[in-house]
């Protein structure tokens, strides 16, 4: 069963200012609207299908009670002491109780598939499915896995019908960067548990390839070179392509997008 990338996490103190600047760096950012039952809600960089998520907590109340699901995206910014950056991504599949019962015969705690729902700006309402799992001495969270209600066709009509793809845009995701302490055992452990081919040796991270991008793992010593030292474990960057500009770097708390990189 085919995973595909789905989206990266990036916690920010305020989605608004994060479109505000993205927008003025021409990456197209969209309001995307409240989780009701979370107490979070977001702003969307669009490229494609594939996005980034900008996310922050509107209600307090309502985002410690979500926190309590191990596992889950709250859980992990809860664990990391609310920490701004980037911090998971997710993973599309069309099988997602096939692929609940699969991992909880790997030996993992699997939480889901749950049904979920977030109301846009203009009332309507987006619905999918998530399923979070893992194992508590686990060094970095795995993704998280979603199944959306709507087709990846409806979703694309949907999206360049309200604007949040920008059909003028020319960037791409091209990879998402992690650090962790222990490169090797790390990819070997998520080759396998995400049914994904041989990693790519390259000169200063191991590649994992999803069929439409790809994960790169990189050592201390190689992510501080990238992140002026600033490192914990997990995701810490992005590429994107755009054949319409230069390189450039826009920098965040925790979390760096490369441009032409």
């Amino acid at each position: 069963m085919t995973l595909y990338f789905d989206h990266l996490v990036h916690q920010v103190q305020s989605p608004e200012n994060t479109k505000i600047f993205l927008n003025k760096r021409n990456i197209h950012t969209v309001n995307g609207g409240q989780h009701t039952m979370w107490g979070t809600y977001n702003t969307l960089s669009y490229f494609g299908l594939n996005y980034i998520e900008q996310i922050a907590i509107y209600d307090r109340n309502l985002f410690e009670n979500a926190v309590k699901l191990p596992y889950s995206l709250h859980y992990t910014f809860k664990r990391a002491n609310e920490r701004y950056g980037f911090s998971r991504i997710a993973l599309r599949t069309k099988n997602i109780e096939e692929e609940a019962q699969r991992l909880r015969s790997l030996g993992f705690e699997v939480y889901g598939p749950d049904a979920c729902s977030r109301t846009r700006p203009d009332g309507s309402v987006v619905e999918w499915k998530l399923l979070h799992f893992g194992k508590p001495e686990q060094a970095i969270d795995f993704p998280f896995l979603i199944e959306w209600t709507d087709t990846d066709e409806e979703r694309i009509a949907q999206l360049k019908a309200n604007g949040a793809i920008d059909t003028n845009q020319t960037i791409s995701m091209e990879s998402v960067q992690f650090y962790v302490k222990d490169v090797q055992a790390t990819v070997n452990l998520w080759r396998k548990v995400l049914q994904l081919p041989e990693p790519e040796q390259q000169e200063q991270f191991i590649s994992l390839h999803l069929p439409n991008i790809r994960l790169d793992f990189y050592d201390k010593v190689a992510a501080a070179t990238m992140t002026l030292g600033h490192l914990n474990e997990g995701a810490f960057g992005v590429t994107l392509m755009d054949t319409d500009r230069t390189k450039e770097t826009l920098v965040f708390p925790g979390a760096f997008y490369w441009i032409n990189r």
